[in-house]
Parts: C-alpha cells; structure tokens; sequence
C-alpha cells in the first residue's frame, strides 16, 4: 500500500494522521501550513530516508519546489526512477516526542504489535514492548512500563504525557490489526502531541492470515482412575521397567501389558489390548511404528489420555507419524501427551507414570517441561531439597497436549498452587497467553533458546520452533507470568515468591552482609528491629550482637541461643533465614533440631564436611536448606 492509502485506512480507526495532500509527479505543488514536509509515495520505495526520498522542514512554496526536485535526483543517483504510478505526498510537519508502533503476524503468536521509542535510531535503541492483539489494558501498560521511553509519564522536565493516549492509540490499532488482512506494518515515527498520538509515517504488508485451531478439552489428563503401561518390561536397562517400578505405589488402578512376559512385579502382565479391563489411560513405551496403530485402536475402546514416552517422531524426521498422533487426537477428542516425553506425575493418585530416577515428592507446585531430560534433573534437585510437586506434566514435542492445555487442565486443582514452566518453544502462542491471562494461579517461565545456537538446539531435539525470545518472554510477562532468569527458580521461588521481608540470624557478620545484598537485589526488604524487639533480645543475647537485621548473634552461638533469638523473632508474614557457619562451638545437628517444622525458616549451613549430619538430618524431615548463598537467589 502507498503511504497516503494507509493514512485513508488509519483514519478509519479513528487513528490521527497529519493534514496532507497528495500530488501527481508532476503536478503543481500547493499547501498552506508550514512547516512541511515532502516524501515520496512509490512502491519502488520501503525506507524513504535512506534513499534521500523525504524532506522535512521546508517552509515555503518555492522551497517545496525545490525540495520535490531534489527528491527526484537522489532517488535517480539510486537507480530509481519514478512513472504515472509514484505520486509525492506533502503533509504538516508534527513536533513532538517520536514514539513507533508496528505490528507483525507471527507464526507463533500470530497478530503481535510493537511499541515504543520511535526515530531513526529505532533498530539500535530497540526500546519496545510486545503487545498481544488481544491484550487488555491493565495489559497493555503493564509491557509498556518494561520500556525505557515509559519512564517520561505521566511528567517529564515539566511536560505532561498522558498514559491514557498510550492504551486508546494501541486498542486502535488493535482493532485495525484484527479487522485488516495486514501481515506487517510499522508507523515511525509516532508523534506524541498534547492532543494525542499522530501516526507521521507509516508502511503495510497486505496478506492472509491463518489462525492456529484451538481444540476445547471436554476429558481431564488427570482423571487416571485405570491405567495400563504398554511396554512394561522386566529388562532394567529399559524405559518401560522404570515407569512400571515407579507406578507401583499409586493409588491408581495399574495394569502392564506385554505379549512377552507374565509377571512383573508380582502383577498379572496382560499380553493384548483385548485382555485388559477399561482403562481411562495409556502410557505407552514402545517402538515408534506401533505407537499409531495401537492409538487409535485403544481410541476406538474409549480411552481418552495418552502419553506417548516413545521417541522417534517429528525430532527425528518422521513428521508423518506425529501428525497421524495429532489428527488422531482430534478425530477421537484424546489428550495426547508427547511424543517423545518422561510422562506425567498426578499426586492427587500419587501416580507417576515418569522413568525419573528419584522418587517424586507430594507438593502444591506443578511443573509443565518440554524436555524430558531438563524434567528429570528438575525432580532429582527438588527431591534432595525436599521440594513436592502436585503434578507434572512432560509435554515433548507436542503432537497434541500443549502448554496452554496444561495451564487450563491444572485451574481446578485445588492441590496445584502454583504452576512452574520450562519451554523451549511453542506451537499455538494466542492459546497460550488466553491459558496464562486467565490463570487462577501464578505462573512462573523459564524460556530457553537466547541465542541463534540455542534456537537450533531446541528445534532438533522437540521438533518444535524455538520462536522469539524476547517475544515470547515479553508477551508472557505482560500477560501476567513471572519470568525466570535461572531454571532452578522453578523448583524453589514459587513456595517463597509470596513473602515480601526477610530476616536473617546469623553467628557470622560477613556472610550475613552478602546474603542481605543477594535478599535485597532480589526483590525483598529487610525487615526492621523495632525497639520492643531490641529489647526482648537484649535479654536472651550477649551485649555485642549486631541490634539490627541481619541479626548477629556473635560466633560462639549454640542452638539455645538460635532458638531464643527466633523464637522472639518469629513471624509467619517473614521470610527468616537462619545462617550457621561453622565455628569451634557450633553444633550444627542441635540448631538443626531446634529449628526444623517452620514453613517459612530457611536453614543456611555455610559449609561442607562440617555439616553432613545436620545435611542428612534436614532431608530426613523434608527441609528446604542450602549450604551456600549464591543459590539463595533462586527460591527469591
């Protein structure tokens, strides 16, 4: 489209654009507002700057003249030669802050618009945000607010910006972004004015837009009253023996099926789908080229989960096979977890139907992983910090069941509290923000593939686009996720996110000075002694203790003085660390003791050979602990 043919479409979205006129190539030029502005109007132009093919500031008609003329010659010293087609477009100069906003139909999130700081050095500054077409505007504003531009309203050097302008001008252009079959577009510069925005140049790409399909789920992953596992095995070294092993202690009802065998672990092994007695799920560990037929003939018999541990699909190069899974799925409404996944965890059954090592822990966390292998260490490092999980959920390479079908499957569990998620990419991202923005229960991501490599990576081993970090991560934060920048956060921040002071009681100055810094750079303040405190630990502590928070309570502290400290210090509404170094005196095992059983006590043993009674004790009682600082960082 020419640039005066998308002023006339702007302008029907109620969207301002400045007065212009357009004129032939070599029509008489005339117009009465000055300053002004002449461009070229050609389609054999896409960045009219760099071609010399815009001049602003002219004053005058004769400078109008002048300028239309010596358009003319920078776009022929380019080869560029302008027809009866090209017409010159002459418009009122706008002053005023430069703001852009463009949009981009994704293949991923499909219609994706782009705001913020605008000008000529838009590509270098990329000071944007990422707004969904459907974003609302409690939305909008919170992705405006992570740009730097944002931080001139509602006041700057005595100007008023008014952030009402900012919401009205991206809900139009919202509205023209749906209702237009535009597949790219960008205004630069958008100019702020006391009256609101005016879109000052602008350029679109016209084109069919194809939604991703969104299947509404009417069968719960979870409703896992019978299970069978195909591939049972009692070959250790196998996939399917570790996942019969750990499905043994469910409450579920579990049957194995292989044609081979007749007993595993003193269970009945069924040889047939014939034999079995109705099951609600399937957990299949087999080789690829049954996995199709055996789906779709137990879809036939009215089993509605499946999860598919097989690999050898679309990241291997057999696309076919995956996307008979995936029409499967709809033709019969199945949930199809994987292929090519570790399976899934249901606590409320106590059901793990994964070939994780480690057993699996009772929590109120869910955690949705697309790599299996990434899933497996996830579990390995909670269940050595006594961290549970309600559910968990290996989605793979997402033939059918992905993350937004997880989000929402988990929204009536009343176990779940809090949802963890690693991706590496994603197939139908409108679906996914939908699940995120109305998600009853915070949800925290970890997205990988920052780089080109990464990308790469992540595509060869789920079959899956990587996409857009920064798009993804900035649509998820505006939609209301909490962003992760360290993978172990997912395991350990949800259980203390909620927690906005902290305390630490501490026998070690030093090492309480650099966790109140990793506290306080991570979001939390310091909860302050008041002077009714001071004095209650005055009683109970020598007169050298520090009289603030970090409260020191010198190095000769035993487990009587611990104990004291905090049983004057207590509070549920604290996160309250208790930091033990290693000193001449310190029973590590009797501080432990005495301060196990507290949800929101954190045990801090700064050290290693010291300590591994008091290490072996905490696991023992399910006691999140460190024996470092650094790591602290994740459960903030």
């Amino acid at each position: 489209m020419k640039e005066y043919e998308i002023y006339q479409l702007l302008e029907q979205y109620g969207i301002n654009t400045p007065k212009y006129q357009i004129f032939d190539i070599d029509a008489p030029l005339y117009f009465d507002t000055f300053p002004a502005v002449i461009k070229i109007a050609s389609d054999k132009v896409i960045h009219k700057s760099d071609v010399g093919g815009v001049v602003v500031g002219v004053d005058s008609l004769e400078e109008l003249e002048l300028a239309r003329n010596q358009i003319s010659r920078n776009l022929q010293n380019r080869g560029i030669f302008l027809d009866v087609h090209d017409k010159f477009i002459v418009e009122e100069m706008v002053r005023g802050e430069e703001f852009y906003i463009g949009g981009i139909y994704d293949a991923i999130f499909e219609e994706v618009l782009l705001f913020g700081k605008g000008g000529t050095l838009l590509e270098i500054e990329k000071d944007i945000c990422y707004i969904d077409l459907l974003a609302n505007q409690n939305e909008i504003i919170r992705s405006f607010k992570t740009t730097k531009i944002s931080k001139i309203f509602p006041q700057f050097r005595g100007k008023e910006y008014k952030l009402d302008y900012v919401v009205e001008t991206v809900e139009k252009f919202q509205k023209l972004f749906m209702h237009e079959e535009i597949i790219e577009f960008d205004v630069n510069p958008l100019i702020y004015t006391p009256k609101g925005f005016v879109a000052v140049d602008a350029r679109m790409k016209m084109g069919k837009k194809e939604g991703h399909e969104r299947r509404k789920r009417d069968y719960d992953l979870f409703k896992n009253d019978a299970v069978a596992i195909f591939g049972a095995t009692d070959k250790k070294e196998k996939v399917g023996y570790a996942i019969a092993k750990n499905a043994l202690t469910s409450q579920s009802q579990v049957y194995f099926v292989n044609p081979r065998i007749d007993k595993l672990f003193g269970k009945k092994v069924y040889k047939s789908v014939e034999e079995l007695p109705p099951i609600d799920t399937a957990l299949i560990a087999i080789p690829s080229k049954y996995v199709v037929s055996l789906v779709e003939d137990l879809a036939q018999r009215g089993v509605k989960n499946f999860i598919v541990i097989s690999a050898g699909f679309k990241e291997s190069g057999n696309a076919q096979d995956e996307e008979h899974l995936a029409n499967l799925a709809k033709k019969y409404d199945l949930n199809i977890v994987g292929p090519n996944c570790l399976g899934i965890y249901n606590g409320q059954k106590e059901l793990n139907l994964t070939f994780a090592k480690v057993a699996i822990r009772n929590g109120d966390t869910a955690l949705i992983s697309q790599s299996g292998a990434v899933l497996s260490a996830l579990i390995d490092k909670a269940y050595s910090h006594a961290i549970g999980f309600s559910h968990i959920v290996s989605l793979g390479n997402m033939a059918d069941f992905d993350f937004a079908d997880a989000i929402t499957a988990l929204q009536d569990k009343e176990s779940c509290k809090h949802i963890s998620i690693y991706a590496e990419g994603l197939k139908s991202g409108k679906s996914y923000l939908e699940s995120v923005r109305n998600s009853n229960k915070p949800i925290a991501i970890y997205k990988a593939g920052k780089t080109k490599e990464a990308k790469k990576a992540a595509f060869s081993h789920t079959g899956n686009i990587s996409g857009d970090y920064e798009m993804l991560i900035g649509l998820s934060y505006a939609a209301g996720a909490i962003i992760k920048n360290d993978i172990d956060e997912l395991i350990f921040s949800a259980k203390y996110a909620s927690y906005k002071q902290a305390l630490i009681i501490t026998n070690a100055g030093g090492p309480g000075t650099i966790l109140t810094d990793i506290l306080v750079q991570n979001g939390k303040r310091m909860y302050e002694l008041s002077q009714e405190k001071i004095e209650q630990l005055n009683q109970v502590l020598p007169p050298t203790w520090s009289h603030n928070n970090p409260v020191d309570i010198i190095g000769d502290a035993t487990a009587q003085r611990y104990e004291a400290a905090l049983k004057i210090l207590y509070d549920p509404s604290l996160l309250i660390f208790i930091l033990v170094t290693p000193q001449f005196m310190t029973d590590g095992l009797a501080i432990a003791k005495r301060i196990v059983g507290y949800e929101n006590v954190i045990p801090i043993f700064f050290g290693e050979a010291s300590f591994k009674d008091v290490f072996t004790f905490l696991e023992h009682n399910n006691c999140v602990y460190f024996n470092d600082l650094e790591n602290v960082a994740n459960i903030l």
